[in-house]
């Protein structure tokens, strides 16, 4: 299945009241897909799905991918035209990458993946995945977070990090060279505006942990959270996956 054909899909409506998810479209439209991939349910909680490989356990997995499906729209929408498509994007863009990924099966055993609710209010659903690892005695050594930023936009990047955070020395080595060798353009802020890194990157109290993470965002024009749409050009995706895959590569 194409890029486009899976956006159109899963930019559908997904919402939730901070406790639960209230419009499951997209929650729905997920798990659908991946129901007869090599992906198993890990988990399926009130603000959070996990998936990993078939048969590979939370022991064997070293990294954790978030992608928030929660929206803030009223009606969402997917448009194409010859070089860019316009919609609800945030953030299915993302979403749609890393299915891709999972799809074809370019994403190693090292790597669990969950989609996560509440995002755009308090990241509740980031905070519930945290439990879950903290149950499963499973600590990832790194996250990375998928979103959809402005960063970047004008200036035609193919991506940006943003928000990094708790990386020793070697690690921020590893992801610097696996960006140098992709040799796209790029965005890197280190102070961004909040995300799930916020969260995971963070204690939330004493008894929490926190993680090394950093947001790998996918850069959209417009305003990402009205109902109009933003738009995304169709080159970008492909450089999106490439890099993500670069680095789950690099920090395996």
């Amino acid at each position: 299945m194409t890029y486009s054909e899976l956006l159109q899909q899963l930019t559908v409506e997904s919402q939730d009241n901070g406790e639960v998810f209230t419009r499951t479209n997209r929650l729905e439209r997920i798990k659908s897909l991946l129901h007869e991939s090599s992906y198993e349910l890990l988990y399926a909680g009130k603000l959070a799905l996990i998936y990993g490989k078939k048969g590979v356990t939370p022991a064997k997995a070293r990294l954790l991918v978030s992608s928030h499906i929660d929206t803030v729209y009223t009606h969402c929408f997917c448009e194409e035209t010859d070089t860019h498509w316009k919609g609800t994007f945030d953030n299915s863009a993302t979403n749609t990458a890393l299915l891709q990924l999972m799809l074809e099966n370019k994403i190693g055993d090292h790597v669990l993946i969950t989609f996560t609710g509440d995002e755009e209010i308090e990241s509740r659903g980031a905070q519930e995945v945290k439990r879950w690892c903290s149950q499963q005695t499973w600590y990832p050594s790194a996250i990375l977070v998928l979103d959809v930023t402005n960063e970047g936009w004008d200036d035609s990047v193919s991506f940006s990090i943003e928000n990094d955070r708790g990386f020793d020395l070697l690690t921020a080595h590893q992801i610097i060279s696996s960006i140098q060798e992709s040799e796209q353009p790029c965005v890197f802020l280190h102070d961004a505006l909040p995300d799930e890194t916020w969260i995971y990157g963070e204690k939330q109290n004493p008894d929490d942990r926190s993680y090394p993470c950093l947001s790998l965002c996918l850069p959209v024009g417009g305003d990402m959270h009205s109902n109009t749409g933003c738009w995304l050009r169709k080159g970008e995706p492909k450089m999106y996956m490439k890099i993500l895959s670069r680095l789950l590569e690099s920090l395996a």
